[in-house]
């Protein structure tokens, strides 16, 4: 049985919901149930009883779902083991950082523990204030670019990965309409001004939350375009519109912004890391390896804030 099997089925083991499973896994939901019936005929054994509206475990697969993260745990630390015992101690990385995922706590305790396991490997960490174009991409200066925007074509020997999935959250200045409600929906942003950092990012998530909240307020919400994150809530604090963040990028803004939860599913932000493989670069695959055993096992779903 390979691990990405494993993984599928303990994904679809706490959702219950093929649907919800496969866009978790980034798959089609006819891949994740030809899987997982592989899976079943390899084990012999039944994991899920089927019905048309209903999915829930047998015991056998109650019993797999109790022992499937140990057993993934395991198995991701003896293949970092093995991975990472002939990489060099020694070196250099580079990085390009969008400034909101800078923010990440996550991000932040990954690289200092880094730092602190590798005294003898540089971390150059470089924030990014005027966006993450795909163009960064084919930048021989880095070897990872940490950004919310899912490129469409990567580069030869580049690589991506899903670190975190975020709800998102509309920032609102004090005396807002909208400021008393802990949860929103996008048809209530109708009529509103929309601050949208980094418009001209077509594969980022200010610019496809834009367009969601122009298909939910029948295009009555209108756009300000501002060049980065730190503009926009600036102007969400003067009063000057509302713009959809995550979370976490608060630390970007004044104590006078106020956040509610965006409710709709589809408005969502993610993290992705980009990871330009170069053979010269040894000390950047050590980091890697690292980081995959860091974040891999939170990459499905969303990320609680």
């Amino acid at each position: 049985m390979k691990t990405e099997q494993l993984y599928e089925f303990l994904v679809l083991s706490r959702t219950l919901n093929y649907s919800r499973a496969a866009d978790a896994l980034y798959i089609s939901q006819s891949v994740l149930s030809r899987h997982i019936l592989e899976m079943e005929q390899e084990l012999n054994t039944i994991l899920f009883f089927r019905t048309t509206h209903n999915v829930s475990l047998t015991p056998a697969g109650h019993l797999l779902a109790r022992k499937a993260e140990s057993l993934l745990d395991k198995c991701n630390a003896a293949v970092h083991l093995a991975r990472t015992g002939s990489l060099p101690s020694k070196g250099r990385v580079r990085i390009a950082c969008a400034p909101e995922i800078a923010c990440s706590p996550r991000l932040q305790a990954f690289v200092r523990y880094f730092s602190e396991r590798y005294p003898d490997i540089y971390v150059h960490f470089e924030v990014k204030s005027e966006g993450t174009p795909e163009s960064v991409l084919e930048n021989p200066a880095f070897d990872f670019v940490f950004t919310p925007c899912e490129y469409a074509n990567l580069p030869s020997g580049a690589r991506q990965f899903l670190l975190e999935r975020h709800d998102t959250y509309a920032a609102f200045s004090s005396g807002h309409r909208l400021l008393s409600k802990p949860q929103i929906y996008l048809r209530e942003l109708a009529g509103e001004t929309i601050l949208v950092p980094f418009a001209h990012e077509l594969f980022g998530p200010y610019a496809k939350n834009w367009l969601l909240v122009q298909k939910y307020t029948h295009k009555t919400a209108t756009c300000i375009q501002v060049p980065n994150l730190a503009t926009a809530l600036f102007l969400v604090s003067v009063q000057k519109g509302v713009a959809i963040i995550p979370r976490h990028a608060r630390a970007l803004a004044s104590g006078e912004i106020y956040l509610s939860r965006i409710a709709n599913e589809v408005c969502c932000f993610n993290e992705y890391v980009y990871y330009m493989e170069r053979e010269e670069s040894a000390a950047a695959g050590l980091f890697f390896e690292e980081l995959q055993l860091s974040f891999l096992p939170r990459k499905n779903g969303f990320t609680p804030d």
